[in-house]
């Protein structure tokens, strides 16, 4: 299914450059105070604890669009749902100008009966939603923007506190094409 749908990218990506339709990729990220430490070093027989908790985060859900370099995006407090969805894909459905694909992950909140709901008016708008592999994050380019924000564009000093750091990823996200942006060439 990998290879598959990587050949469906490419292709789409390619009436894309040619003009003939907008290819865009949608997701959501969390933004937290709470560090997410994924895996570290440790010594044989031991292991690294860290407590898990809920922070008082906010979501970002976002459209990019590669070639054109830009984001759009909205964010929420606390965790995202599906009514975040469909307000962020209802929005962006009114500003396109051509038939648009946007690519997107198989999260609970993205195939939800509500938005579900949505999919032919989308459609009628010249919307259309292309769901990925399950397990297949790479095939998804939005990914890249999250890790970038993550892990280089926010630096230490913003996480000072919940108002600094989300003053920063919006400026970022704001920004993103101008001062920040990725060559996905």
């Amino acid at each position: 299914m990998f290879r598959f749908f990587q050949q469906e990218l490419d292709c789409l990506g390619q009436q894309a450059r040619q003009g003939e339709i907008d290819l865009c990729y949608f997701d959501e990220t969390g933004i937290s105070l709470c560090p997410n430490v994924p895996y570290a070093w440790q010594p044989v027989g031991t292991a690294n604890k860290l407590p898990a908790r809920r922070g008082n985060g906010v979501s970002v859900l976002g459209i990019l669009d590669p070639l054109a370099n830009t984001f759009t995006g909205s964010y929420y407090h606390g965790a995202a749902n599906s009514a975040c969805v469909i307000q962020v894909l209802d929005s962006f459905s009114e500003t396109i100008k051509k038939k648009t694909v946007l690519v997107l992950d198989n999260a609970a909140i993205h195939k939800s009966k509500d938005v579900k709901g949505y999919i032919e008016k989308w459609k009628g708008k010249g919307l259309y939603l292309q769901f990925i592999p399950a397990y297949c994050p790479e095939l998804n380019l939005i990914e890249v923007l999250w890790k970038m924000l993550k892990h280089y564009w926010i630096k230490p000093r913003h996480y000072t506190s919940m108002k600094s750091l989300i003053e920063a990823t919006l400026s970022i996200l704001q920004n993103y094409g101008k001062q920040y942006s990725i060559s996905f060439g």
